[in-house]
């Protein structure tokens, strides 16, 4: 597959993963003037090229694997949603979001944020909410809301391609995911459904690999939420079965990750903890100690 593909005036550097690291998908948009950059997540020599000049650069949500080359834009302004601007500024904020609170985990994983993920901190010169348009008019770039996944979580709408950006809502197997003290189930699902209701000839997210038709996307979106309930399900059996259990425990049976997986992964159980503190809370179920 070639490392990107050109539809009108935007270019999609597809992202890869590699071994434990996680890329997205890149867009970039020829303006004529100055470019503008979403999400520049991946590794291409391109991307790299283009940071020596200046860009509008604009990330979707704080999250690393789409601000990964962020650093090298040193000439540039950046540009975010509203609520998840501190968390490009300040790497404090952003250990806060993710919902770190002991002192010692929290260094470990500022370390692995600046030296692992090379995340930098630095100002954000316009904000955006839903319907705005991003960076400017002229551009033909809307903002969408789509909050759950992070609070500020936001998809855009290409007009130059009717192409729409669903970022994270990724259409995975996995499912959706919303392990940071800022995410919410209840605000995802409702994302999903806005989804649903755009009108646009083409969609994409921000780790698949190809573009969607509307035809193509409403099964998959069907089959991505459907996961929640699964595993509200599962965890309802689990706690009918096991009866007064932990949250600790509860999250080492495989309710999110492949059990496999959580075994020897402490960051897979924070995050797997933190899923099932959700569900529990969305459906009034406690654990009993």
């Amino acid at each position: 597959m070639e490392d990107h593909t050109r539809i009108e005036n935007i270019t999609i550097y597809w992202g890869r993963h590699k071994g434990p690291l996680i890329y997205s998908n890149t867009f970039v948009v020829d303006t004529g003037l100055t470019p503008v950059i979403v999400d520049p997540g991946g590794e291409s020599d391109d991307l790299k090229k283009m940071s020596e000049h200046k860009a509008f650069i604009v990330n979707t949500h704080f999250h690393g694997d789409h601000r990964r080359l962020n650093y090298l834009f040193t000439r540039s302004e950046f540009f975010a949603p509203e609520p998840d601007a501190p968390m490009l500024r300040s790497n404090e904020r952003f250990i806060d979001a993710v919902g770190i609170t002991d002192k010692e985990l929290r260094e470990q994983w500022l370390h692995v944020v600046r030296t692992i993920y090379n995340i930098t901190e630095h100002p954000v010169s316009g904000t955006f909410a839903d319907r705005d348009d991003v960076v400017d008019k002229s551009f033909g770039i809307k903002a969408i809301a789509l909050p759950g996944h992070t609070q500020g979580h936001s998809g855009l709408y290409f007009g130059s391609a009717s192409l729409t950006l669903i970022t994270d809502i990724d259409l995975t197997d996995f499912g959706p995911w919303y392990g940071n003290s800022v995410s919410d189930i209840d605000a995802f699902l409702a994302s999903i459904d806005k989804v649903r209701s755009l009108e646009s000839r083409y969609f994409i997210t921000s780790h698949s690999s190809k573009i969607y038709t509307r035809d193509e996307l409403l099964p998959l979106l069907d089959k991505f939420a459907a996961h929640v309930r699964r595993r509200d399900t599962a965890l309802q059996e689990l706690m009918k079965a096991k009866g007064a259990v932990s949250l600790d425990e509860l999250a080492t049976y495989g309710i999110i990750y492949p059990r496999t997986s959580l075994a020897n992964n402490p960051a897979l159980h924070f995050f797997e903890k933190k899923m099932i503190e959700k569900h529990l809370r969305r459906n009034g179920i406690k654990t009993g100690f």
